[in-house]
């Protein structure tokens, strides 16, 4: 950073690492003599992590300012809602730039509705999709062709192939089962990423991705 950084952005867990960052990690940015503006941790992917909020350190440190969605876990994307948490001041100001009427009524209604019932929505998705993400990254694993399977702390997995890996995105996209080419992306060589889905759409990823592997080195 320099002296005219205001912002510093950190996704946790990251995108398309799958990692979360640790608080002494976010801890440490945030008291650095050597930066003097806001540490922005979107936790889009947050619900699916065993790493806590950041949001537990919004009251020992008020230059933190955390980013959440509805569309992950709550499964809610079509309504296109997210929110900062941050300290008042924090917020206020964010409040006297923002647009007048930013959220319609049907989007508001239906946000509280879902944060209101997270013992019935939210923690019924997340157990169901952590579940489904330990088979997938099992059966990854078993795959002679894939050379590695990342730790996931989000709703997707982040995995290695041999060779191919643009090719067996493209096959399989062209085939209805799209996943991300990451090959392109720094320490990535060869990576697709995959969100992981309900239990027959991930057993349906995994035959195709085999199918189209086969082919593709027959």
């Amino acid at each position: 950073t320099n002296a005219n950084t205001k912002l510093l952005f950190i996704c946790s867990p990251g995108n398309p690492t799958a990692r979360a960052i640790p608080h002494s990690t976010i801890i440490a940015l945030a008291t650095s003599p050597l930066y003097n503006g806001y540490i922005v941790v979107d936790e889009a992917y947050i619900d699916f992590s065993p790493v806590a909020s950041t949001i537990s350190l919004l009251s020992s440190y008020p230059n933190i300012i955390v980013l959440q969605t509805l569309s992950k876990a709550f499964g809610l994307a079509g309504i296109r809602c997210g929110f900062a948490l941050s300290h008042p001041d924090v917020i206020q100001l964010m409040n006297n730039v923002k647009a007048p009427y930013n959220m319609n009524s049907l989007t508001t209604e239906v946000a509280i509705n879902a944060l209101g019932n997270v013992e019935d929505v939210l923690k019924v998705n997340v157990q169901t999709l952590l579940e489904q993400r330990e088979v997938v990254m099992k059966e990854l694993e078993k795959l002679d062709f894939v050379t590695k399977v990342y730790p996931s702390d989000a709703n997707f997995v982040l995995f290695r192939l041999e060779r191919f890996a643009q090719e067996v995105y493209k096959v399989m996209a062209d085939g209805g089962v799209v996943t991300r080419y990451r090959g392109n992306e720094v320490h990535c060589h060869e990576c697709i990423r995959v969100s992981i889905g309900q239990e027959h759409e991930n057993q349906e990823f995994l035959k195709r991705l085999v199918d189209t592997y086969q082919k593709l080195s027959s």
